[in-house]
């Protein structure tokens, strides 16, 4: 009885050896016999959130993690040899929007088995041009690719994912004036000023533009200007993206010599057709008018004159009759 027990244990330490030895020096091809399949999931703020600015750098915080699954997963992350083992997982931008530009910084995260589900951060920064056009959704494909893990009997394969990181592209007023016949004009009382302003939207929405005179002079001066003009955005391409208003004066006209100058002075603001509350930058534009010349009347005088005349005429004849 003796006999067989000590057989039997020779026998088990020798495979226990046999087994030491063969887990030392068995090839890496032969490790791991047991495969288990990660899962690298991605986790970002939904599109509504992400709203990029104009001329700015949109920051989307990227949540990676990696769990394992199939038989064995659990044994693997909390009781293998490589349980405290780190699988690096890449993430890498592929494809955009032709106006978008997008990178990633901290593009390597080094995931421990054990921690499984544990995220860890990178930053996905996006730019993009003037052709975005405003509250259209854009969107930036990333994968994230996994390396392989071995160990003795379990390894884990390598693995990739793809997700796409949506975000919404803010409204940018940005508008243009220029002044086709500058902003001074000299007349004569009976004239008219007429300053033609091209407006130009070369933002990214559709834009309207109010105008308003915020400075008269006192006085019979006339000014006149269109309320608003609407203006369809540059990045449409599909051009109606330039008016020309016309603001109007007229000065006083009563009888008698003029020389007179008087500054007026509008304000134009931008803002997105159907949504008032998105305003851009107010733009005040100051147009300066001399009047010089001699006026005839404005109507009554020359009537009034043309009588004296006759009456003094008359008076004259009536002396000469007498005489």
């Amino acid at each position: 009885m003796k006999r067989n027990f000590r057989k039997v244990k020779s026998g088990f330490i020798l495979g226990l050896v046999l087994f030491s030895m063969f887990a030392i020096f068995a090839p890496s091809s032969s490790a791991g016999p047991i495969k288990i399949t990660p899962l690298i999931d991605v986790v970002y703020p939904p599109a509504s959130e992400n709203l990029i600015p104009l001329s700015a750098v949109l920051q989307i915080q990227l949540d990676t993690s990696l769990t394992l699954t199939g038989i064995g997963a659990t044994t693997v992350s909390d009781a293998s040899l490589i349980k405290d083992s780190s699988i690096p997982v890449q993430l890498t931008v592929l494809e955009t929007e032709g106006w978008v530009d997008a990178s990633i910084d901290q593009s390597q995260v080094n995931l421990v088995l054990s921690e499984g589900g544990k995220s860890k951060p990178s930053y996905l920064k996006i730019t993009v041009t003037e052709q975005a056009p405003a509250f259209t959704q854009g969107r930036v494909r990333i994968k994230a690719s996994s390396a392989a893990l071995d160990g003795l009997l379990f390894s884990v394969r390598p693995t990739s994912r793809e997700f796409d990181v949506s975000f919404v592209i803010g409204y940018w007023p940005v508008v243009n004036y220029e002044l086709t016949k500058g902003s001074f004009m000299q007349i004569g009382p009976l004239d008219t000023a007429d300053f033609g302003i091209d407006i130009t939207n070369i933002g990214n929405g559709y834009t309207r533009v109010a105008c308003e005179i915020v400075e008269i002079p006192k006085g019979e001066w006339s000014v006149n200007i269109i309320s608003s003009v609407k203006l369809a955005s540059a990045a449409s391409g599909l051009g109606g993206n330039t008016a020309t208003v016309h603001l109007i004066i007229k000065p006083p006209y009563g009888f008698g010599f003029h020389n007179e100058r008087q500054t007026f002075k509008v304000r134009f603001t931008p803002n997105y057709v159907g949504r008032p509350e998105l305003v851009g930058q107010t733009e005040e534009i100051t147009f300066t008018v001399q009047n010089v010349g001699m006026s005839p009347g404005a109507g009554f005088e020359i009537p009034l004159i043309v009588a004296t005349l006759v009456i003094i005429g008359l008076i004259f004849y009536l002396y000469k009759k007498r005489k």
